[in-house]
C-alpha cells in the first residue's frame, strides 16, 4: 500500500496565498454510485497521527462514500490561511484551527478523530533532562498550533520558561525529525512511529504531551461557509472517517494495520506495534469529545495565547451532521 500526498510547493507561492485547482462546481449525488469527487485536506505531516486519513484512502473507504481525498501536508498556519480563503476544502490541525478561531476566524471543528496529542518530547542522546532544554532550539511545525502549545506547556511543567528557548517552525513533521537526525535541534515533539523509532534509536524520550497539554491535536475542521454552502460534502466525509475509525480499532485488524504501518513508513514490526498502540489509546470512539474536556482545552488556548474574551465549546464545534449520521443509524 502507499500513501498519497500531494507536494505542498505546488500550493504555496506566498505565505497567506495557496494555489489549489478546486473540484468542479456540479451538484453531485453522494454515494457509492456517483463518480467520486477530487476534495483537498490538509494534514500538518505524515504520521500515524493523520493515519485515519491515508488508510481510509488507500483502503478504499472514502472512495465508497463518493470522496478522492487529496492529502496535502503544509505548515498549519498557511492551510488555516488557504482553508479561509476557500482554497482548501477540510484541515486536520485542530491546534491552529482553534487559536484562528480565537482570533476571529469563521471555522468550526466537526470531527474529533483524537482526545489526546500523541506527541512525544524527543531529545537529543545526550539531554537527559528537560531542564537542559533552557538556551537550546526546540523544533516544532508551529508556535500556535497544538504542537507548539504542548512543547511551552512541558517546558513550564518542569520549570523551564518557555522565553529561555528558541522554537524553530519546521512547517511539517517530517521536518522536525529529519532537523533532529541532523542535530539542528536539540529536541522536539514527535508522534508516531517517529517517536518510537528515535526512542529505538537512542534518542531521549523526555515527556508525554498528554500528560501536560490534553489537547485534541488530529480531527476535521471546516469553514462555517462550507457547512453552510457543502454540507453533503462534509457529511461524506465524516461517513468515510467514521468507517476507517471502525476498521483500525477492530482487533481482528490489528495485524494488517501492523504491517501497512511498517511497509509505509520503513520500520520494524516491534517499533510498528507500539506506534498503533499509542495511537489508538488517543482515538475518540465516536468522533466526539466530552464537552468538559474541550472546555479544559479553551482554559488552555486562552492561557498560552493570552486571550481575554470567553469561548464556549459551541464557538469551536458544530457536530451537528455527526450526530445525524449517528441517530440515523
Amino acid at each position: 500500500m502507499s500513501m498519497s500526498f500531494a507536494h505542498p510547493l505546488t500550493f504555496l507561492r506566498r505565505v497567506t496565498a495557496v494555489s489549489i485547482l478546486l473540484a468542479c462546481s456540479a451538484p453531485i449525488a453522494w454515494g457509492a454510485s456517483s463518480s467520486p469527487i477530487k476534495i483537498t485536506v490538509h494534514i500538518p505531516g505524515k504520521s500515524l497521527a493523520v493515519m485515519v486519513l491515508y488508510f481510509g484512502k488507500d483502503k478504499g473507504l472514502f472512495f465508497e462514500e463518493g470522496i478522492d481525498a487529496q492529502l496535502v501536508a503544509m505548515s498549519p498556519p498557511v492551510a488555516i490561511a488557504a482553508l479561509m480563503a476557500g482554497e482548501l476544502d477540510f484541515s486536520t490541525t485542530l491546534g491552529a484551527a482553534t487559536a484562528a478561531i480565537m482570533r476571529g476566524s469563521s471555522l468550526k471543528r466537526v470531527f474529533y478523530v483524537q482526545h489526546d496529542p500523541t506527541f512525544a518530547l524527543t531529545a537529543q542522546p545526550e539531554v537527559k533532562a528537560i531542564r537542559e532544554l533552557a538556551g537550546k532550539v526546540i523544533g516544532v511545525n508551529a508556535p500556535t498550533d497544538a504542537m507548539g502549545m504542548s512543547a511551552k506547556m512541558i517546558l513550564k511543567g518542569n520549570g523551564v520558561d518557555p522565553s529561555q528557548v528558541t522554537f524553530l517552525s519546521t512547517q511539517v513533521t517530517e521536518n522536525a525529525y529529519k532537523a533532529l537526525l541532523s542535530r539542528r535541534i536539540a529536541a522536539t515533539l514527535l508522534p508516531p512511529p517517529y517517536a518510537e523509532e528515535a526512542e529505538a534509536r537512542g534518542y531521549s524520550r523526555l515527556a508525554e504531551a498528554k500528560d501536560y497539554a490534553p489537547l485534541s491535536t488530529i480531527g476535521l475542521v471546516a469553514s462555517t461557509q462550507a457547512l453552510i454552502k457543502n454540507p453533503g460534502k462534509v457529511q461524506a466525509v465524516i461517513r468515510g472517517l467514521l468507517k476507517t475509525m471502525a476498521y483500525l480499532q477492530n482487533p481482528m485488524n490489528r495485524q494488517e494495520m501492523v504491517q501497512y504501518i511498517a511497509g509505509s513508513f520503513k520500520v520494524e514490526p516491534s517499533i510498528a506495534e507500539k506506534a498503533l498502540a499509542s495511537m489508538l489509546a488517543t482515538y475518540s470512539r465516536d468522533g466526539t469529545k466530552p464537552r468538559k474536556a474541550v472546555e479544559k482545552e479553551i482554559e488552555i488556548y486562552r492561557e498560552t495565547l493570552q486571550v481575554a474574551k470567553a469561548f464556549t465549546p459551541d464557538d469551536l464545534e458544530d457536530l451537528s451532521i455527526l450526530r445525524k449520521l449517528h441517530s440515523s443509524r
